[in-house]
């Protein structure tokens, strides 16, 4: 008899409309591979009682449970409390993740961005075993191309990904990675300038990667007129700093974005 499963999808931005859900689709797909039935997908708001309600009757009735959406620094994401308070355990404070942020962010770590650290008490950290950096390579361009060949090494290739830790660790550094270590390039200023110089390419620019906001806002990058946070004279005009990935083709949205702060820039604001 196969696993079942529900999923739990967190968010008043989802149910008003303002963002798409496209995590569930991914969901299905990757359960009804792993041989997991999804009995019930549910999508609630940004309520601490109502996620405890639903988790804790998810958990009753299904093998996993998954939740999406709700997890961060800002104050409406309140997925973790709403998971402790249905299972009936405190909010605790992970010290692995505590650790890696400060690592990786050094004196920029907040109470704010800590809060991403809180899991709810028993919880165990599923990491990743070595972080690596990507890029789209002519290896991959190569891997991507759809033929018999690539289909039969793809699927040998997961199955031993799935092995033992030593076996997917030295995988890893054979024939995937292209770069070193991820904590090595972030350590040598030089290898990253390196490695940034050698796989940047100009094939897409993904939305949302330099997001605008106040200047309080953990995550924004630049604010309303398009200026960076903390740096004089440089501006970002472009899909990237859109708050939210709209839910259409981002052309005539950069248009619109560029008019805007290029009158901005006229006015010298």
């Amino acid at each position: 008899m196969s696993k079942t499963a529900g999923i739990v999808i967190i968010g008043n931005e989802v149910l008003s409309g303002k963002t798409r859900d496209t995590n569930s689709h991914f969901f299905c797909t990757e359960l009804r591979q792993l041989g997991v039935e999804l009995q019930k997908i549910s999508t609630i708001q940004d309520d601490i009682e109502i996620i405890g309600k639903e988790v804790a009757a998810f958990s009753d009735r299904f093998d996993y449970v998954f939740t999406s959406g709700g997890v961060g620094p800002t104050h409406d994401d309140v997925t973790i409390e709403g998971v402790a308070h249905g299972l009936g355990v405190r909010v605790v404070r992970h010290p692995d993740i505590e650790r890696r942020m400060r690592q990786r962010l050094g004196d920029q770590v907040n109470e704010a961005r800590l809060r991403m650290a809180n899991v709810p008490e028993g919880a165990t950290l599923l990491a990743t075993e070595a972080p690596f950096a990507a890029s789209f390579s002519e290896k991959v361009r190569q891997v991507g191309v759809i033929n018999r060949a690539n289909a039969m090494k793809t699927a040998v290739l997961a199955k031993l990904l799935d092995g033992p830790a030593a076996l997917r660790r030295f995988l890893f550094r054979t024939l995937i990675m292209e770069a070193p270590p991820l904590d090595e390039l972030l350590a040598d200023d030089v290898a990253l300038e390196a490695f940034v110089r050698r796989a940047a390419v100009g094939v897409w620019h993904a939305s949302c990667s330099c997001r605008m906001g106040a200047a309080d806002d953990p995550l924004a990058v630049v604010d309303p007129q398009g200026r960076v946070h903390g740096v004089e004279g440089l501006r970002v005009v472009d899909a990237s700093i859109f708050p939210v990935i709209p839910s259409a083709n981002v052309h005539l949205t950069v248009l619109m974005v560029a008019e805007k702060l290029a009158d901005e820039i006229v006015r010298g604001s």
